[in-house]
């Protein structure tokens, strides 16, 4: 069955999101595009400026659909499934102030979205000159942050290079699995956005080492990252032998439950038993979601990778846990 392709748009208030958005608009052309416009108040303003080219604008203004799914965007999936052949992508800009995790959980776990809707990317808008101020006064803005897949640098015509460096730098240490593109007036390019995704295993495989071989060549940055007094944890779990990823299940589930306050989000891949592809696991606010990775070549070590992104963890302690699921641990417990 064909799936709608979703674009998640995110970032803080002000960061230039309904910019990108018309941008973003005019770069697809010809797709008929099918927006879902988020605002906490009775009136959108938003919808009301995004340029002509789009197919339809559903407004949700009931609250935010970041806090409760139950605001109106499950019905308006499910309206907007019935008529998959008028739409060739969905896009949803969220309220400047969410946490986008729960939509993500909803496209990547819910068998009724998920059989009409392929979520593609999760794009964070950030001002390059207010970044640092958001990142310091509000929980939401890091956490839109964590959630993406691609991190546009917007507005870097107003800071300084060496600033901009720096704000590069920030991002990328707080989330080493995304992208970061720097640009002006909302003006990225989608064929280049497009290049990483939500579920695109190639993306996911690459960062997860990337990272990996990073912190073997920089050991002093596997801690916290604490510009701005951010005090965020990013590390890399490395997994020489493959996992039971059935008696692992209950634990990851313990594991964004129990924490969920302290981890923002989990992703890479492990091996599991006699199975010829990496597996892909990633958390989503309360859920962790596995799906099919690249197979592993017959001469490659089946090691799997997972960074972790947070405040105030413990790596040793997720390192425990995991290693209490490796092939031939099961059997001698």
């Amino acid at each position: 069955m064909d799936q709608i392709p979703v674009h998640i748009i995110t970032g803080f208030l002000g960061s230039g999101k309904t910019t990108f958005l018309n941008n973003l608009i005019g770069d697809v052309r010809p797709d008929r595009v099918l927006v879902i416009e988020n605002e906490c108040g009775e009136t959108n303003i938003d919808g009301a400026i995004i340029v002509d080219g789009v197919e339809d604008i559903v407004e949700l203004n009931a609250g935010c659909i970041c806090c409760s799914l139950a605001d109106g965007l499950l019905e308006a999936l499910e309206a907007i499934s019935k008529k998959k052949k008028e739409i060739d992508r969905l896009v949803i800009e969220t309220t400047g102030i969410a946490d986008p995790s729960s939509i993500i959980q909803a496209f990547l776990q819910d068998p009724r979205v998920e059989a009409h809707f392929d979520l593609r990317q999760v794009i964070c808008l950030v001002d390059a000159g207010l970044v640092e101020d958001w990142l310091s006064e509000t929980d939401e803005a890091l956490r839109q942050i964590v959630a993406s897949d691609v991190i546009l640098l917007n507005k870097s015509d107003t800071v300084t290079p060496n600033y901009l460096s720096k704000i590069e730098n920030l991002l990328k240490g707080i989330n080493p699995q995304s992208e970061v593109m720097k640009g002006e007036f909302g003006a990225f390019s989608m064929d280049k956005i497009e290049e990483f995704g939500t579920t695109q295993s190639r993306t996911i495989e690459k960062k997860a080492n990337d990272h990996a071989h990073h912190h073997e060549h920089h050991h002093h940055l596997d801690h916290e990252v604490d510009s701005n007094s951010h005090k965020i944890t990013t590390f890399t779990i490395n997994l020489p032998k493959p996992l039971d990823l059935e008696s692992l299940s209950l634990d990851l589930n313990r594991l964004v439950n129990l924490y969920r306050s302290q981890v923002y989000r989990v992703k890479g891949y492990i091996a599991i038993p006699n199975y010829p592809n990496r597996v892909i696991l990633q958390s989503a606010r309360t859920s962790f979601i596995a799906t099919d990775g690249s197979p592993w070549k017959s001469n490659e070590s089946r090691e799997g990778r997972l960074v972790f992104i947070g405040r105030n963890l413990r790596k040793e302690v997720f390192l425990k846990m995991f290693q209490r699921h490796e092939q031939g641990q099961i059997a001698a417990d």
